[in-house]
């Protein structure tokens, strides 16, 4: 209490503090008691302007309150703004290197069509696996899974008196 604050204590009938005390929010018993000293002291428009005063400080309160409140939502919309253009990105980035892998299979298979043997070590098959993250072995795994009409000898180096070209291999027309 300030040095003006001055404690009052009155009695009363039990039954009506209880009863009032029902009827009042925690605190607010005190508030209107001082509010009625006041009225009585200085007339009704002291109090109500105290009364205003008190309810406009509890209104700028919330309102702050409430703007802050706004502040951390609009900060956690922006975090997840963020977090979805990145996952985004990344997605975009996998679809466009997928792309990129099937287009170099489809070269790979256009060059198997023509007769070309696919070999482990060659460029293509190499930048096949950079594209995909994967490896050589995949790469030709996924060849052979989607052309199974071409025979196993056009994955690998031409042997002793075979052509390099595996399709004029004569002995592919005897099969």
């Amino acid at each position: 209490m300030s040095k003006k604050d001055q404690l009052v204590t009155f009695k009363t009938d039990e039954t009506t503090l209880e009863q009032a005390k029902a009827n009042l929010e925690h605190g607010e018993m005190s508030q209107r008691l001082r509010q009625t000293l006041e009225a009585v002291a200085y007339g009704a428009d002291v109090a109500e302007e105290t009364r205003l005063t008190d309810r406009l400080q509890s209104l700028r309160e919330n309102r702050r309150s409430l703007r802050q409140e706004r502040d951390n939502i609009e900060s956690d919309l922006d975090e997840t703004n963020r977090k979805i253009e990145r996952v985004e990105q990344r997605l975009d980035s996998l679809r466009e290197q997928d792309g990129q892998y099937d287009g170099v299979l489809a070269m790979l298979e256009e060059d198997l069509h023509t007769g070309v043997r696919i070999l482990g070590g060659s460029d293509k098959i190499k930048r096949a696996a950079e594209l995909g993250d994967c490896s050589v072995q995949d790469v030709v795994d996924d060849l052979k899974e989607r052309n199974p009409d071409v025979p196993e000898k056009a994955f690998r180096p031409a042997q002793a008196g075979e052509p390099a070209d595996w399709k004029s291999d004569e002995t592919e027309s005897l099969l």
